[in-house]
Parts: structure tokens; C-alpha cells; sequence
């Protein structure tokens, strides 16, 4: 019976954990992090903060070009900016990459 116990709460973290994973998936991630997405000519205007890189990290991701632009995303978030441009983005192997963009602060 306390077997039967372990087994049920691992099942349910198990659970718990892929329905988390499902939702961070099925989200763009241009929505999970603030800054947006622009052109070059669209930030002639605003103030060049820094190039940023964000990596898809380890392991066989399908669509690893969403895991490396939220992480980029992430990193422009964090240095204040508002806008992006995609630079390239740089795959590692079948089911790795990097995405490259410049990051901006815009007056609205």
C-alpha cells in the first residue's frame, strides 16, 4: 500500500509538470516576454542597448527556434528594452540553436 502512494504522487507531479510544459509550448513567445519584435528601419530612432543571444539549451527540441527566441526575449527584458531585431538564428546540429538580435529602447 505505500508503494501504491509513491506511485500516485509521482503520477501526479509527472502530471503536473507536462501540463505545465504543454502551456509554455503552446504560447508564442512573443507573449511570454515584453519586448516586440521590429524591423531595422522601424528603430532608427531609439537608443541601442546591446546585442543579445539566447540559446535553445540541451537537448532534441523539435522547434528550437521558440525555445532560443524566448530566451533571447528574456535577456531584452531583463536589460530594459522594447524592441528586438532578429538577427539570425543558428541551428546546433538537428535540434539545437542560438537566436541573435540586437536589442533597443524606444520613446513611445
Amino acid at each position: 500500500m505505500f508503494s501504491f502512494v509513491i506511485l500516485k504522487l509521482n503520477r501526479d507531479n509527472i502530471t503536473t509538470r507536462l501540463a505545465f510544459v504543454f502551456l509554455l509550448l503552446s504560447m508564442p513567445a512573443a507573449t511570454l516576454a515584453q519586448p516586440q519584435e521590429a524591423i531595422e528601419s522601424n528603430v532608427q530612432n531609439c537608443h541601442f542597448i546591446n546585442k543579445i543571444e539566447g540559446s535553445s539549451g540541451y537537448g532534441k527540441k523539435v522547434n528550437w527556434q521558440n525555445f532560443a527566441k524566448y530566451s533571447a526575449l528574456t535577456q531584452a527584458e531583463q536589460l530594459g528594452a522594447s524592441h528586438v531585431v532578429w538577427e539570425r538564428f543558428t541551428p546546433i546540429g538537428a535540434f539545437n540553436g542560438t537566436a541573435t538580435a540586437k536589442a533597443y529602447s524606444c520613446d513611445s
